[in-house]
């Protein structure tokens, strides 16, 4: 249900086909192994959100692809800005996707304003 955008989030990250697919079925294979856990947390879409990030993250050290916003930015924030700004996803949208409220998102993007004006 959530491939989609989850492989959008993977490409706009890694900018190669390949990675993204490899990253993206890693991280739902990971998903599916421990899906009964996962269902028994409290936020379910927050724990397949942060296992993604950190299957594509690794995917980008080691293709030495990481880009500014997550060399820039603490991950929430690079996340909500990818999503918001570079995947043109609506607030909502981006907090379900990433399983956080919708002024989570609000917050992380106004942080991320203020930390890429100073740097």
């Amino acid at each position: 249900m959530y491939g989609p955008r989850y492989r959008q989030y993977a490409r706009a990250r890694l900018a190669d086909e390949r990675l993204c697919a490899e990253a993206v079925e890693q991280a739902l294979d990971y998903l599916a192994d421990g899906w009964d856990a996962v269902l028994r947390c409290p936020q379910p879409m927050a724990v397949c959100w942060v296992l993604l990030r950190q299957v594509v993250s690794d995917r980008c050290r080691r293709a030495d692809r990481t880009d500014r916003l997550h060399r820039s930015l603490p991950d929430p924030a690079a996340d909500a800005a990818v999503l918001r700004y570079r995947l043109g996803l609506e607030l909502e949208s981006a907090a379900h996707l990433m399983g956080v409220e919708e002024w989570a998102v609000r917050a992380d993007l106004r942080a991320a304003a203020r930390m890429l004006d100073r740097g």
